[in-house]
């Protein structure tokens, strides 16, 4: 009997009020209300201790969620020092509503970024602008309604940067603070009820009393004992509580309230995992996703003794896309590429041996990544990523424009190129950038020797940086030559790069990994600058020489070399047709439309255009009429196929070609008599090659131009002095 009293707040309230009447009236009724009160704050306290402490937790987590999001997507642009990428990251970032700050720090802990245009701070010391210090490991801390945390950033196994962040939960913890409010205004009123019911049943007999007093202690706390336990559930991680009760009041306004508060919740969880797994612009998984997908699968295949397939995709020449046609339309290309991708593996009926989702992620950028489950061979791999490349090599259609792009794919295979999820993923990554090395549009295994190749290219594209900074580079000029009279009409500038350590570095080292790399840009710009400065000089030692700068595709399709050399010739006065650039087919071709914008833009600033590597490029020779061009230089394969007594019909084609839309030729590459003898009887063109003149320095060009004009003047003299002779004979007859 005792046992059921106590077991209930109820019947010990009734049991004690009535004994209590017995004693004095007075008493039971103080007693009794503070009763009452103790259990009103004991349930108000419980229960906003155990919401708040839910409340805290999941807004922890979903900081750390964010954060640990937003450092995986920026590891590989502070990698490689990417401003712009790292940016617009952050700025999107700092839409997330209550966001106070978000940092980006670099290993020293000095301010990288801050998400703004301008970057006010940039520099200052971590300590300076955040509560915490930075570390190898998460740091979190609350200051107030604050929650500040400092993510490390790693990257290829090294902490190469800090994320700072800084969320204002001020909103989130003042509602549940009126709502604490609300409840203690509510159990106040409920306690002057109680009250004026007891001095009520007071006057009455005992046997009522003791009957009304049970059933209104039951009827009173219900409701909140019920919002209790549903607060102690919904904190115990029950996501189907619901806080609706059906009652009128004070009470169910409470209900309502903390119902409102529970879906806002619930919907910025949602938002928190909108954000940290899937991509708003493809509405494929992100990179945090396929992590995670990664070690699950690792896992799996690990206990079973399976092997796994990663396949790491990157689309070429996508920069070119958003350059030329602008960022929306490549936006719209990358939507569509990830719908194809989709729908292949949809049809492949490749996807999660768990929940039949499929295996495809958006990483950032241009870049995509598969898995291959279960993977019986790697000729399954390396069929799939055959089926990928021939999806994505049709032409996509968007707003009435057609683009052509490829795909560059590296493949490894669990647990054969690592044991791990981030080796696995760092060697796909460079299995893809060892394919698109080999000429792009194909896939490649990966291979221990391919890790190696990747730290030369990180150390050539870190020293050309240097060698930007401090000077390394310098040009050389191998001259051009009229093959009529063997006088130099022109140079072509040569870039060359004297290493401090290494000494003179081949450019077939450096120059195909700059024209692979956003350094295509500022080196570009510096061969420009340094061409037109020792052209001024030239000049002076003979009018009309001219220089040709080579301009690759990658540079040739940016709007800013387009105005930088535009305006670099007028700006230094450069003589028409004193300039010329060099550019190859493929370079042009490949976006016919926006390059010929490009040329006419330069002819009608007075420069020459020339093609380099004539015939190795596009046999369609109809752009040679669309195009403003004024000369083409003969690819030297064709030049070491001349042969005395041969009818050499391709070269000769070439220049009756030229000749008939009055057309420059340039023969690339002459290395012997036999061969600039041949040019002379097929017709009148220039030439350049070691059998005229190696690439030499501007000191010796300049020297062998006024070596070049003493044998002019002697020849002059000589002239004039045989005339004389002449004159007087005559005169003498």
């Amino acid at each position: 009997m005792r046992s059921r009293i106590t077991s209930s707040l109820t019947r010990r309230l009734t049991a004690g009020f009535a004994a209590l009447i017995l004693i004095l009236a007075a008493v039971q009724s103080v007693l009794l209300v503070k009763s009452f009160h103790e259990y009103s704050r004991f349930s108000i306290d419980r229960g906003n201790t155990h919401l708040t402490n839910v409340l805290k937790g999941q807004l922890e987590r979903d900081a750390k969620l964010l954060g640990q999001t937003l450092s995986s997507q920026l590891d590989i642009p502070l990698y490689h020092l990417d401003l712009t990428e790292i940016g617009d990251h952050l700025t999107k970032i700092q839409r997330t509503q209550n966001l106070e700050y978000a940092y980006l720090f670099n290993s020293r802990g000095t301010l990288l970024h801050d998400g703004s245009s301008t970057i006010p701070e940039f520099g200052l010391p971590a300590e300076v602008l955040i509560p915490l210090q930075p570390s190898n490991q998460l740091e979190i801390r609350w200051q107030d309604d604050r929650l500040h945390l400092v993510q490390p950033v790693n990257a290829a196994g090294h902490i190469v940067g800090y994320l700072a962040l800084a969320v204002d939960f001020s909103e989130a913890l003042h509602s549940l603070t009126t709502h604490n409010q609300e409840l203690q205004s509510a159990a106040k009123t409920k306690e002057r009820e109680v009250l004026t019911h007891l001095v009520l049943v007071t006057v009455l007999l005992l046997l009522v009393a003791l009957w009304i007093v049970y059933r209104f202690c039951h009827h009173l706390f219900k409701p909140l004992q019920a919002l209790a336990e549903k607060s102690l559930r919904y904190g115990e991680g029950d996501r189907s509580i619901r806080f609706d009760i059906a009652q009128e009041g004070e009470i169910g306004q409470l209900g309502r309230a903390l119902e409102q508060m529970r879906r806002g919740l619930e919907q910025s969880h949602h938002q928190t995992n909108q954000l940290a797994y899937l991509d708003n612009l493809t509405q494929l998984p992100n990179r945090h996703w396929f992590q995670q997908s990664l070690d699950s699968l690792i896992k799996r295949a690990q206990q079973r003794s399976q092997r796994l397939g990663v396949l790491f995709i990157d689309l070429d020449h996508f920069k070119e896309v958003n350059d030329t046609a602008g960022h929306e339309m490549g936006d719209l290309l990358l939507f569509e590429a990830a719908a194809r991708l989709r729908n292949l593996l949809l049809e492949l009926d490749l996807s999660d041996p768990d929940d039949d989702e499929v295996l495809l992620a958006r990483l950032g950028g241009d870049e995509f990544v598969t898995l291959y489950p279960d993977l019986a061979s790697s000729e399954h791999a390396a069929e799939l990523a055959r089926r990928i490349a021939e999806v994505l090599d049709d032409p996509f259609l968007i707003d009435g424009r057609y683009f052509r792009i490829s795909s560059s794919i590296g493949i490894t295979v669990y647990p054969d190129d690592g044991i791990t999820s981030s080796e696995i993923l760092k060697h796909a990554d460079i299995a893809m950038y060892a394919a698109k090395q080999s000429g792009r549009n194909q896939y490649a295994f990966f291979s221990p020797q391919m890790n190696q190749q990747l730290h030369q290219r990180i150390e050539v594209l870190q020293g050309v940086r240097t060698a930007l900074e401090q000077g390394h580079f310098h040009l050389e000029y191998q001259p051009v030559l009229s093959l009529a009279d063997g006088r130099i009409r022109g140079a072509e500038a040569l870039l060359r790069w004297h290493h401090p350590e290494q000494g003179l570095i081949s450019p077939g080292l450096f120059i195909p990994t700059i024209e692979d790399s956003d350094l295509i840009g500022p080196v570009t710009e510096w061969v420009a600058c340094q061409a037109v400065q020792d052209l001024l000089q030239l000049q002076q030692l003979k009018p009309g020489f001219s220089i040709s700068i080579n301009i690759s595709g990658a540079a040739l399709h940016q709007d800013s070399t387009r105005d930088f050399l535009t305006e670099l010739k007028q700006r230094e006065q450069v003589p028409d047709n004193c300039l010329n650039v060099e550019l190859t087919e493929t370079s042009m071709i490949r976006h016919l439309d926006d390059c010929r914008q490009t040329l006419k833009q330069w002819k009608a600033a007075g420069m020459n255009i020339w093609i380099d590597d004539f015939g190795t490029g596009y046999s369609s020779l109809s752009y040679l009429h669309q195009l403003p061009i004024d000369g083409l230089k003969i690819d030297r394969s064709f030049i070491r196929e001349l042969k005395p007594g041969s009818s050499n019909s391709l070269v000769a084609t070439i220049m009756t070609l030229a000749e008939s839309m009055n057309l420059y030729v340039v023969a690339e590459g002459i290395e012997t008599a036999d061969q600039r003898d041949c040019l002379a009887r097929l017709g009148s063109c220039l030439g350049q090659g070691f059998g005229l003149h190696r690439p030499m320095p501007l000191s010796a060009l300049q020297q062998l131009l006024e070596a070049e004009n003493d044998t002019l003047a002697a020849d002059v003299r000589s002239d004039t002095d045989s005339s004389a002779v002449r004159y007087g004979a005559e005169a003498e007859k």
